[in-house]
């Protein structure tokens, strides 16, 4: 799987998650879950973020937050690092704590932060092992659990003072004060009666959760600053997403031939099989391997060829590239 771009910008917002290596614990007792909020805030502080939603699960963090600027992932590094170093010296362990880089959803502000939050509150009480019990177990154990952010918006304890409610808020709308924290209790606790969807599961291009006209927004973004060719490339695949099956039928009308044909195993002398594999590594989302199945199993390395190939005699290919990206 392809590394999720690091698309950052002055006022964006994103959930974040951070998972144990290895899937082990990173929480071990309450002295670490202090440590972790102690550095959380001056983190805030230090790199000028605002906090909106968070949960701590034992082996996991999420975070709901603003980055005023565009310093995502100088903040996390920070965080991270800070955390890990401190966790092993006290714990007597070595070598990496988090498995890999933090995943980071840049999201567009609306109903899908409304979701998230959500999604993110439920956390203690969802899987196979912290989802055990009926709804009126896990509900007092979700009203109960004390890392979280959530007993603050339902109204049923004290909110943390370094956490900002408005962007939540702005998007519930409707009646203040206790009232709108029992409106909003309900709204997550009706999670516990339906499987509520991962948000997440929306993102484009694993790093954006938003409407079409805010992905292009962010690829407009994108080009106007510069960014390297893979995020520009990137992201206009999100936004346009074509069919792989679609190209084959365009190449196949460009050269006059039956869409099977391009297909076929015995067809690896064929002009149009060699500009269709081009035109799906240029157009779409796909790996070499992945269009090397498409095209009757071949090796990746075949792909690779053949995509050079046509790239170095065909010099007609801009105008097919052109209409690729318009289906």
């Amino acid at each position: 799987m392809a590394r999720s771009l690091r698309l950052e910008f002055e006022g964006a917002i994103y959930h974040l998650s951070a998972r144990g290596n290895r899937r082990e614990a990173v929480f071990l007792d309450d002295q670490d879950w202090g440590q972790f909020l102690d550095l959380l805030v001056k983190s805030l502080a230090r790199y000028r973020v605002q906090l909106h939603a968070w949960v701590l699960l034992p082996n996991h963090f999420h975070l709901l937050a603003r980055t005023e600027r565009a310093n995502l992932s100088r903040w996390m590094h920070w965080l991270m690092v800070s955390y890990a170093v401190g966790f092993n010296r006290r714990h007597r362990k070595v070598g990496h704590l988090f498995q890999g880089r933090y995943q980071a959803l840049l999201v567009e502000q609306g109903e899908y932060v409304l979701e998230l939050s959500r999604y993110l509150h439920l956390n203690p009480v969802r899987g196979r092992v912290l989802g055990v019990g009926s709804p009126a177990e896990r509900r007092e154990r979700l009203r109960s659990y004390r890392w979280s952010s959530y007993r603050g918006y339902a109204g049923v304890g004290r909110q943390w003072p370094w956490v900002q409610e408005d962007l939540v808020w702005g998007e519930f709308g409707g009646g203040r004060g206790r009232q709108r924290r029992v409106r909003y209790r309900r709204f997550v606790e009706e999670g516990l009666l339906r499987e509520i969807r991962d948000p997440a599961r929306q993102a484009q291009w694993q790093s954006i959760l938003g409407s079409e006209g805010f992905l292009q927004r962010i690829v407009d973004v994108v080009q106007e600053r510069g960014k390297d060719r893979r995020e520009v490339k990137a992201l206009r695949r999100a936004v346009r997403g074509p069919d792989p099956r679609a190209i084959l039928a365009l190449v196949a009308a460009e050269y006059g031939i039956e869409t099977e044909r391009l297909l076929e195993r015995g067809g690896y002398g064929l002009e149009a099989r060699n500009v269709a594999l081009w035109a799906i590594w240029q157009s779409c989302d796909w790996t070499l391997r992945e269009i090397g199945r498409l095209f009757g199993g071949l090796d990746y390395a075949a792909v690779a060829q053949r995509i050079k190939r046509v790239q170095s005699t065909n010099k007609q290919l801009s105008k097919l590239l052109r209409k690729c990206q318009n289906i």
